[in-house]
This record gives structure tokens, C-alpha cells and sequence, in this order.
């Protein structure tokens, strides 16, 4: 895959865009009956109340991977890629393109993103990251600051209902009952963990609906953290993320989310 090519999708996967593609991937198990949810949450401030208490503490402030992606051609095809990621809660993200000789790639830092190319900037824009919000930040964020960005996402956050997603209860920000195309969260209601994320938007006279689903979770160094994400555009799977090599609350280098230090800073794998 070309850097042009990674550097579109890099800007996808941090919320500024929708994906192209299909494929059939192998279908997950199914799944176990869920405990049943606990207590009642009534609104969507509450619920990112619950996520932050119910993980006080529990929580990383770092973390760093191996990202392997694949993304699903409208011909079937599977072109793989690699990323080297870094995140700090809350709001910090910077992707490095392997091999990291190359330079290209971005950085996240709040609601704005700065895309490089062979280690020049070639782009900076207003973005809004919905797995960076709701996988990370809504755990050390304040939630004002999580409500402003679902809002920025299009998320109706005056909507919430229960519902079941895959065997599981979740509560859903965002969308009634039968709306599967409005900006909408979807979060377990046992764990309080992000489950799917969709977004609607507008492309010319198209409209778009990507539709994201975590597919697994994991305990690394004590921590439940999100090691897969599935993709779909309009219902056709398009891209998977899988996560290897995650190291926790490690010491991330110094300025390595400066945009002015992409070129500078030493990266290693």
C-alpha cells in the first residue's frame, strides 16, 4: 500500500473519514449469555460518569503497539499494513507508518490532527477520534469534555436506551430502538467498555455509515484493554485492526506527540 494510500487511511482511523472495501472475514464465535445488567443508567453524561468510576484508578495512562491492519478491496483482495502506535489518556495519539525509515504518518493531540508525509506535514485538521474518546479518554477525561466530542461525532447524546448487541446487554447513546443508521455508542452494560461505534456522514450526494466493532478484549498487565477492531462501510467489512506487542504505562520519549518533533524523535519497535 502506497504512503498516500496509508496516510488517507490513517486519517480515516482517527474519525476524519469512512472506509472503502469488502471482504469476508472469519466470523467471531459465538458468544456466551451475559450476566444480566445491573442498576439504571438514565442519561449519556451519566453513563461516562459510571465508565470513568467504575474504572477509577483501574485505568492506563500510556500505552503503546504493534497495529497489523488489513483493508478489504472492492476486488476481494487483502492489503495488509503495519502501524507503530503511541496513546496517552487523555487525547494524545501519534501512528508511525512501518518501517519507521519512512517518516509518514500522525498525530493526535486533543481534537485536532496533524498528517506527515516522508516527514513533512502535509495536512492538519479539526478531528474528532471515536475510539480515542470512548476507549481511552471517557476513562480520564472530564465528561464534558466526552460529551462535547460525541456531539462533535453527531452522536444525539439527549438519546439513550438499553439494548442487546451480540448476546450482550449495552446501553446505546445516540439512536432509538430501529435506528441502525444514526451516529450512535454502544456500550456493554455489565463492563461499561465501548462495543460498536456508528457514524453517519455525508459524502458528496452518498451517504456514509461506517459501523465499528470491537472484537476482543484483553487482560494485559491487569488492565482490560481493546485489542481488535472490525470495520464495516454501508454493511460490507472494509478494514480490521489487530493489536499486538501492547506494553502499559510505560515512559513514552519525550516530546512524542509534538507535531514540530515528528522528525526528530528516535522511534523503535
Amino acid at each position: 500500500m502506497t504512503r498516500s494510500r496509508l496516510l488517507c487511511t490513517a486519517l480515516i482511523a482517527s474519525g476524519c473519514s469512512s472506509f472503502a472495501g469488502q471482504s469476508n472475514p472469519t466470523p467471531d464465535p459465538t458468544p456466551t449469555k451475559p450476566a444480566p445488567a445491573t442498576g439504571k443508567i438514565a442519561s449519556a453524561s451519566g453513563l461516562i460518569n459510571a465508565m470513568r468510576d467504575r474504572y477509577d484508578g483501574k485505568y492506563f495512562k500510556t500505552m503503546t503497539f504493534l497495529q497489523d491492519n488489513t483493508a478489504y478491496t472492492t476486488t476481494g483482495e487483502e492489503q495488509k499494513s503495519q502501524w507503530f502506535v503511541h496513546v496517552q489518556a487523555p487525547g494524545k495519539l501519534r501512528i508511525a507508518f512501518l518501517p519507521v525509515g519512512q517518516k509518514s504518518g500522525l498525530v493526535q493531540v486533543g481534537e485536532s490532527v496533524a498528517s506527515f508525509d516522508n516527514g513533512i506535514r502535509v495536512d492538519f485538521r479539526p478531528s474528532v477520534n471515536p475510539l480515542l474518546l470512548l476507549s481511552v479518554d471517557a476513562y480520564a477525561g472530564p465528561t464534558p469534555s466526552i460529551m462535547r466530542g460525541l456531539d462533535s461525532l453527531g452522536v444525539d447524546t439527549g438519546i439513550i436506551r438499553t439494548d442487546e448487541w451480540e448476546g450482550r446487554p449495552v446501553y446505546v447513546i445516540g439512536a432509538k430502538a430501529g435506528d441502525s443508521t444514526s451516529s450512535q455508542a454502544w456500550i456493554d452494560a455489565e463492563h461499561l467498555r465501548l462495543a460498536r461505534f456508528i457514524q453517519r456522514a455525508g459524502r458528496g450526494p452518498r451517504t456514509i455509515i461506517s459501523d465499528i466493532r470491537v472484537r476482543n478484549y484483553r487482560e494485559i498487565q491487569g488492565f482490560q484493554v481493546p485489542t481488535e477492531f472490525l470495520t464495516l462501510r454501508n454493511g460490507r467489512p472494509v478494514w480490521r485492526e489487530q493489536r499486538t506487542d501492547i506494553r502499559i504505562n510505560t515512559e513514552l520519549p519525550p516530546g512524542v506527540f509534538d507535531q514540530a518533533l515528528w522528525r526528530e524523535i528516535p522511534l523503535s519497535t
